[in-house]
């Protein structure tokens, strides 16, 4: 069976926890034996493990305000879906974000790029605020905001 992500690698480990029964699955999804001493962390329903695995941290699907300098918002709004497709809402009407057309999206080493209708790619590192800053060195500055 080949996973062609951290994603699905995540979800095919917790279906098979979850079918083997909740014993087994606590033990996959926690390396410490239940009920060792001083043991207080809170535990979670399989299935919500389940979602919560399912999705990594560092994966950004969801809605986004662009935002330019100095925060200033575009108006404008990219989804990046699961399926690893963007999209700019078409109401958009930043110039440099309707040239660029954003199509998909991926994540390398930590960093988000965004890869534009004629090909190129945007790279975006995570700040601590969460948002996403385009790399300096590619031109004009750009943040990505989850809406």
């Amino acid at each position: 069976m080949k996973l062609s992500s951290p994603s699905a690698l995540y979800a095919a480990l917790i279906s098979a926890a979850l079918l083997s029964g909740p014993t087994q699955a606590q033990n996959l999804l926690d390396p410490a034996p239940l009920g060792a001493p001083n043991d207080t962390r809170l535990r979670a329903a399989p299935a919500a493990v389940a979602v919560a695995a399912a999705r990594p941290v560092n994966d950004p699907p969801g809605r986004y305000a662009p935002l330019r300098e100095g925060k200033k918002d575009t108006g404008c709004m990219i989804t990046l879906e699961a399926s690893r497709k963007a999209q700019l809402a078409p109401a958009c009407r930043d110039q440099g974000l309707v040239v660029f057309d954003p199509i998909n999206w991926l994540m390398e080493r930590g960093r988000l790029g965004l890869t534009a209708r004629k090909g190129h790619k945007a790279w975006f590192d995570r700040q601590t605020d969460g948002t996403w800053l385009r790399d300096p060195k590619e031109g004009k500055t750009l943040i990505l905001r989850l809406i």
